[in-house]
Order: C-alpha cells, then sequence, then structure tokens
C-alpha cells in the first residue's frame, strides 16, 4: 500500500497572510455588502463563469489598499476609479447617497463595475454592474434590461430537453429502420 506523504503548510491553518502592501495607517479598505440593491439594471444574472472570479480578485487586491490611495492614484487602470457626478442611471439613485461620493471600481476592462459609496474606509457595494448600464455605450450593448434566468441552471435544463427530443427521433429513426429492415428480408 503506498504511504500518502504529509502536505507542506508553509503557514499554520488560520492565519491570515499579512498583504504584501501594508500602508502605515490602518485605513485599508473594507467591503461590505450591507447596501447591495439588485434590481433590472444592476446584478450578476448574466455574468460569465469567470466574473465572480474576477470581482473576488478585484476585492483582495483593493482590500490591501488604503481609501486615500485609491481615490488619488487609481482613476486608471485597472481600477479606473471616479464618482458618478455626471452619471444618469437608469433607475432610482440610491437613497442617501450623494453624486460625489458614489464611485466606481472597475472589475476587468470588459467585465463591468461595481458602484458603491464609502463610509470611512469601508466601501459599501451598492450596485453591480457588469454590462456596463451606468454609463452605457454600443462597445458593451447599450442599456440592457437584465433578466434573471428562471432558474440557475436553465441552460442545462434547455441542453437537456434538446437532447432527450433527440433522443426520441433517433428512437423513431431507429424504429422504422427496423421495419425497413424487416419488410426487406420477407
Amino acid at each position: 500500500m503506498a504511504k500518502i506523504p504529509k502536505v507542506q503548510i508553509k503557514e499554520a491553518p488560520g492565519v491570515i497572510p499579512k498583504p504584501s502592501f501594508v500602508p502605515k495607517d490602518d485605513d485599508v479598505i473594507v467591503f461590505s455588502f450591507a447596501a447591495l440593491e439588485k434590481n433590472e439594471y444592476f446584478n450578476i444574472d448574466v455574468t460569465c463563469h469567470n466574473w465572480a472570479s474576477e470581482l473576488f480578485d478585484l476585492l483582495k487586491n483593493v482590500s490591501g489598499l488604503t481609501k486615500k490611495y485609491l481615490l488619488t492614484n487609481c482613476s486608471h487602470r485597472p481600477y479606473r476609479v471616479h464618482n458618478h457626478v455626471n452619471a444618469k442611471p437608469p433607475c432610482a439613485w440610491p437613497k442617501d447617497v450623494l453624486a460625489d461620493d458614489f464611485y466606481q471600481i472597475s472589475v476587468g476592462t470588459s467585465k463591468g463595475r461595481i458602484h458603491g459609496t464609502f463610509v470611512d474606509n469601508v466601501f459599501y457595494i451598492i450596485w453591480f454592474d457588469p454590462l456596463h448600464n451606468l454609463y452605457p455605450d454600443d462597445k458593451h450593448g447599450g442599456l440592457t434590461v437584465i433578466r434573471p434566468p428562471e432558474k440557475c441552471c436553465k441552460h442545462w435544463d434547455d441542453e437537456l430537453k434538446d437532447l432527450y427530443k433527440k433522443i426520441e427521433e433517433l428512437e423513431e429513426e431507429k424504429q422504422t429502420l427496423y421495419q425497413l429492415l424487416e419488410e426487406k428480408q420477407n
């Protein structure tokens, strides 16, 4: 019987590693979902299978920065941080949030944005915007209403339905061929 090798653990289990960028103050960004809104323009029901992974990479990377650093140094790629002074959202503006205090952070080049507001160093995510609906343009398909799927696996259900239909058609074809073969033998 083969012996299972022991796993080499670099850090003790349960120990959270220190970020590579440690700010001089303890004002690193923390994310909160307490203010998250989901509506027909801002939700994740249409994201690709990689979107969540890229979102979590973004949250991990930004959570090592300070609010001051993010707001003063990250208006360019990859984060494209700015407030929404000139925004005209397709739905009601978030309650109790001023445009000056409402920011976007880019998830990726064509992956959309997260929008939210800061209270001290806590960034409250209010909207997920994978389709660029806050600033719609033709490059990203224009303003798009997001209709949630009937179920999370609807595409698989549809594919199964198509496959069952194909099986039924092949069974009928098989029966027809058997009949022709039987007639030919008689």
